[in-house]
C-alpha cells in the first residue's frame, strides 16, 4: 500500500483558559482540506466606482507624507503597506500616512459586495502604482472583483488584473494601530454635513500645505471656520490632509465629523451607505500616532490577564463587553483593560459606526510589546534600579542625576520633567509617571 502524506494546517493555537473550577478548552481544527479555498475573500463590488475611488484614497494617504524629515522618506515610503481584513460581516482596508499623522480605513459592509467565498483573515500588501492605475480605470458599470488571500490582494476588471503580494508589517504601524484606537474610542459626534455642504467645505480648504490651526463648526449645513477656539468647534491643523476626500464626496450621502476633546484629534467619515471611508487626523501633522502613548498606563500594569479574553475572540465585528464579562468571569473593568492590551498589539480596532471594538489579527508576538514601547521599557528600568521613591500623592523619581516629582490623583497625573512640560497628557504618560504607576502596583 502506498504511503499517503497529509499536511495538517491550523489557523491558530488551541488554548485552556478561565478560572480554577471553571476552565474552557478551545481546540483549533485542521483546515487542510484541499478542496477548500485558502483565500479569505472572493467578491464582486456592487458599487465598483465608489470602492475603487475609496481604495485609491487609502493608497494616496498611505503614500503621502505630511511631515517627515527628507532623510527618512525613502525608508518610510517602502513601508507604505495597507492592511486588509476579512471578518464575518465586513471587509476593511486600513493604513497610515508615511508620517503616521493620518489614519485611513475603508469599511465595506455585506451590502457593498456580492460574496462567493469568505473566511476570516488578515494580510498586508503593497499598494503599488500598477494597482492604483487599475483602480483608476474602474467605471460605474465595471465588474470589479476583489480577491484577498493570506499572501496577496488581487483586483481585476475588464481592463486590468493586478495582484499585490504580502510584505512585512512595519513595527511603527503596529504601535500606530494601537494608539489610533484610543483616539477613536474617545471620539464624540461634532456635526454632520450634507453632500452639497461637504463639497463646499472641502473646496474651501487650502490646496497647498497649511499647518495653520483652525476650528471648524457647523449648524444647519452652514460651516464656519475660525482661528479661535469656539464652543463645539473641531480643532483642525493641516487641513490639506482632508483633500483626499474631494473626488469621493460627490458620491457620499453625508460627511460625519467627530472629535476627541482630550487629544484634539478628529475623525472625518464619508458615508456611502454600505461603505464608509474614515480619515483620522492627529492634532498636528508632525505628530504620528505611532509615537502617542495612550495605552502605556494599561500596559504598565502586569496583572492584566488577556488569555481568557483572547480565547473568546473569533473575528467578531462587534465585541459585547457584557457578554465577554460573563464568558470570562472577569469584571467589566478587567475586560476593558484586557482590550487595551489587545489594542496595543493590533488585535482589536474601534468602529465609530458601531461604537464598539472589533477583532482582527495582526502578525505580532505579544511578548514584544515592551520592545515596541521604549517609554515603557525605560520606566521598567527605573523601577528595577530602585529610582522610584513613593510618596503619599505620587513619587520622586531619580533619572540621570535629576529628581523629578510625580503627582498622581483622581484628576490625573503630572511630572516636573521637560517631556511632560512639552506634551502634558496629550501623548500619554512620561517614563517617570509610568515608573510611579508600576511601583505603586508593586510590579516591575
Amino acid at each position: 500500500m502506498a504511503n499517503i502524506e497529509h499536511a495538517y494546517r491550523y489557523p491558530g493555537h488551541s488554548s485552556l483558559s478561565g478560572t480554577p473550577g471553571k476552565q474552557q478548552l478551545s481546540l483549533v481544527c485542521d483546515t487542510a482540506d484541499p478542496r477548500e479555498s485558502r483565500d479569505f475573500l472572493t467578491a464582486v463590488a456592487l458599487s465598483p466606482d465608489i470602492s475603487a475611488k475609496a481604495l485609491r484614497a487609502v493608497s494616496e494617504i498611505v503614500g503621502s507624507r505630511f511631515y517627515v524629515p527628507p532623510s527618512m522618506l525613502a525608508r518610510i515610503l517602502r513601508e507604505a503597506d495597507p492592511v486588509a481584513t476579512v471578518s464575518p460581516e465586513a471587509v476593511r482596508f486600513e493604513g497610515f500616512s508615511a508620517c503616521c499623522s493620518a489614519y485611513i480605513r475603508l469599511d465595506m459592509d455585506d451590502g457593498a459586495l456580492e460574496v462567493s467565498h469568505r473566511r476570516s483573515g488578515t494580510t498586508n500588501v503593497d499598494f503599488g502604482a500598477e494597482l492604483r492605475a487599475a483602480l483608476a480605470q474602474v467605471q460605474p458599470g465595471s465588474r470589479m472583483e476583489i480577491n484577498i488571500g493570506p499572501q496577496s490582494v488581487g483586483i481585476s476588471h475588464e481592463r486590468a488584473a493586478v495582484v499585490e503580494r504580502k510584505v512585512p508589517l512595519p513595527a511603527r504601524w503596529i504601535r500606530g494601530f494601537g494608539n489610533v484606537q484610543v483616539h477613536l474610542a474617545g471620539m464624540e459626534p461634532a456635526f454632520t454635513l450634507s453632500q452639497v455642504a461637504a463639497q463646499r467645505f472641502l473646496r474651501s480648504l487650502p490646496r497647498s500645505k497649511s499647518d495653520h490651526q483652525i476650528w471648524v463648526a457647523a449648524a444647519q449645513n452652514i460651516v464656519r471656520t475660525t482661528s479661535r477656539r469656539t464652543p463645539g468647534g473641531v480643532p483642525l491643523r493641516g487641513a490639506h490632509r482632508l483633500r483626499v476626500f474631494e473626488t469621493l464626496v460627490g458620491k457620499a450621502k453625508a460627511l460625519q465629523v467627530f472629535k476627541n476633546p482630550d487629544l484634539e484629534s478628529s475623525a472625518w467619515v464619508l458615508d456611502f451607505g454600505t461603505q464608509r471611508l474614515i480619515l483620522v487626523l492627529n492634532a498636528e501633522p508632525w505628530r504620528g500616532f505611532s509615537g502617542d502613548g495612550g495605552l502605556l498606563s494599561e500596559l504598565a500594569l502586569a496583572d492584566v490577564d488577556t488569555a481568557a479574553l483572547r480565547a473568546q475572540l473569533n473575528w467578531q465585528d462587534r465585541l459585547d463587553i457584557a457578554a465577554l464579562t460573563q464568558a470570562t468571569a472577569m469584571t467589566p473593568d478587567q475586560v476593558r483593560r484586557a482590550i487595551a492590551h489587545l489594542a496595543a498589539s493590533g488585535l482589536v480596532g474601534f468602529d465609530l459606526a458601531q461604537g464598539a471594538w472589533f477583532h482582527r489579527v495582526l502578525p505580532l508576538d505579544m511578548t514584544k510589546l515592551d520592545a515596541l514601547n521604549p517609554r515603557l521599557k525605560a520606566a521598567r528600568k527605573l523601577v528595577d534600579a530602585g529610582a522610584v521613591a513613593l510618596c503619599d500623592d505620587g513619587a520622586e523619581v531619580t533619572s540621570k542625576d535629576a529628581v523629578h516629582r510625580v503627582r498622581l490623583d483622581e484628576a490625573g497625573y503630572s511630572c516636573t520633567c521637560a517631556w511632560y512640560a512639552r506634551n502634558k497628557a496629550a501623548r500619554g504618560p512620561c517614563k517617570h509617571v509610568l515608573a510611579t504607576e508600576i511601583a505603586e502596583a508593586g510590579g516591575s
